[in-house]
């Protein structure tokens, strides 16, 4: 089956509910290997995340990233050590910074039309993505489909994240890897698409629960 690695969610070092410990906590119940907490513009909650599983003794291995705003939209990052904040809007000096610090940037959601999605740049400018996320937990099902065609066409690799604001909805779209027993062999795993992703769709009770924490965080 391989070791299910959670891309994609958030603590509330941004806009999420939860704290990154027990987002790792959650994620070593439900047997998830490998998880990215990727907060908004910040690698701060990956390293909460870094640290609550070694002082807690989780069987889970934590890789550094982030979800960065940039002038084509939102991109993820992943990477062997935390870049510092601020990181950079531009995404060809993100896509600069990555490369020098061996980071992996990956287009999440690209064609979802309700987020900054950076469908059109991925068309345009493939060059700059390492892999594609063709499945994403929060989006509306259908608007996965161009993800999923577009990334085969690149000839990228294909990731799904749960993209998880709420505790619930971690490990909802895992990403199945082949094999990874460290942070390097997880990005180099990606890089060589050895990586497969999982469809997954929260349930009702999620569904509501993350309905409830958009409205509440807004008012």
């Amino acid at each position: 089956m391989g070791l299910l690695f959670e891309t994609h969610c958030h603590s509330y070092v941004s806009d999420g509910v939860g704290s990154p410990e027990l987002l790792v906590r959650i994620a070593a119940s439900k047997g998830i290997r490998v998880i990215s907490v990727t907060d908004h513009d910040t690698f701060r909650g990956s390293v909460l995340a870094w640290r609550a599983a070694r002082y807690l003794g989780l069987d889970v291995l934590v890789i550094y990233g982030a979800e960065v705003l940039t002038n084509w939209g939102d991109i993820l990052v992943y990477c062997l050590e935390p870049l510092r904040d601020p990181l950079p809007y531009n995404a060809l000096e993100l896509r600069d910074l990555a490369s020098s610090n061996n980071c992996l940037l990956v287009a999440p959601h690209p064609f979802q039309p309700l987020l900054p999605s950076v469908g059109r740049m991925l068309v345009r400018e493939p060059r700059v993505f390492d892999a594609v996320e063709v499945w994403n937990g929060k989006s509306i099902p259908v608007t996965n489909i161009p993800a999923i065609l577009y990334a085969k066409k690149l000839g990228k690799p294909a990731i799904s994240g749960s993209d998880a604001h709420v505790p619930s909805a971690v490990g909802v779209s895992p990403t199945v890897l082949e094999h990874a027993e460290k942070p390097e062999e997880v990005l180099e795993a990606m890089r060589k698409g050895l990586v497969k992703p999982k469809i997954g769709i929260p349930s009702l009770r999620t569904l509501l629960e993350d309905i409830a924490w958009s409205i509440y965080r807004r008012i």
